[in-house]
């Protein structure tokens, strides 16, 4: 682990110090006495760990945007869209079209009017790489049946579902019923179309992940992928609230994301942030989810995200 390779650097570092000490030189004259060495020792390694932390704490917090613009944290990107709601609550009406002012229905709805100009196909729900399909359907399959049968094949529902291509590649072939949870109209329409004729298709939902509550206790799997940077992370916490009281006995909801590789990206096109693996496990936690499982996606594009995949409960 991280942690114990850290304390072998250390315990290398020291074993270094002590014979330079030992060999006499300008270590030897700053500190005569071993202890006084063993005492500048010491807070040298608190402060490289209290240094390691606030680095860390920095990565888990910061990002930028697309345009280059930086933030100390994600709260800020949040809080642009709050102010025009005070504005708008104070009754005054020069709000300006830019991103300063926009309240948090106009962020779902710039994000929704993004993909609302998407084909309702493979290659459009994937932005114009829908060839990594095949491979992102046979690392989830793995993943879910890595399982085996602790795992329950009731019930699964597929939450950001797009035109259902998970839905009817992944979780059709595995659960006796599968409801489907997608915001956009043109979208289920075409799901309907696609999968209505499936004898262990659930229902169709046209609904957005921030007003989803599914049926307590009801399901095994709530797969959930490619859809969580569109929501701020108040409405994401709350969803793996009720997600993880939609869940049956020994059920699992799976999260399938892009991670950045420090800190997280905000893409002002599609009104989505890309998070980074440290932010998910603070989401993760805050909501009262434990990580049961972990897997990294395999034969992706390399100018891609990296995605990972959690199993939570």
């Amino acid at each position: 682990s991280n942690r114990s390779e850290n304390e072998k650097r250390i315990k290398l570092w020291e074993e270094a110090k002590l014979i330079e000490w030992q060999k006499g030189g300008k270590l030897r004259q700053r500190f005569p006495d071993v202890l006084d060495l063993r005492a500048w020792m010491a807070a040298q390694i608190d402060k490289a760990k209290m240094k390691a932390t606030q680095k860390a704490m920095e990565e888990i917090s910061s990002g930028c945007d697309t345009d280059g613009k930086k933030y100390d944290c994600l709260d800020k990107v949040w809080s642009q869209f709050a102010a025009a709601k005070a504005k708008q609550e104070k009754g005054e009406k020069d709000l300006k079209d830019s991103n300063n002012t926009q309240t948090r229905a106009e962020w779902y709805e710039r994000g929704a009017s993004y993909w609302e100009n998407a084909d309702a196909t493979v290659d459009g729900v994937l932005g114009g790489y829908g060839h990594v399909s095949p491979s992102d359907i046979h690392d989830s399959k793995k993943f879910l049946e890595s399982f085996g049968d602790k795992l329950g094949r009731t019930r699964a529902a597929d939450l950001g579902a797009g035109i259902g291509r998970i839905t009817k590649d992944l979780l059709l072939p595995m659960f006796n019923r599968v409801d489907l949870i997608e915001q956009d109209p043109k979208y289920v329409a075409t799901a309907e179309k696609l999968l209505g004729e499936k004898k262990n298709m659930g229902s169709f939902m046209t609904l957005g992940l921030q007003d989803y509550i599914p049926e307590k206790g009801s399901y095994d799997v709530i797969w959930v992928q490619w859809v969580l940077g569109h929501l701020p992370d108040t409405d994401l916490k709350a969803l793996f609230r009720r997600c993880k009281e939609g869940l049956r006995e020994d059920g699992i909801i799976v999260v399938k994301e892009n991670i950045a590789s420090k800190g997280f990206i905000f893409d002002k096109e599609d009104m989505s942030v890309t998070r980074s693996e440290a932010q998910y496990k603070a989401a993760f936690k805050d909501a009262g989810l434990k990580i049961i499982k972990q897997a990294w996606q395999t034969n992706f594009p390399t100018e891609l995200f990296k995605v990972k995949m959690f199993a939570l409960r």
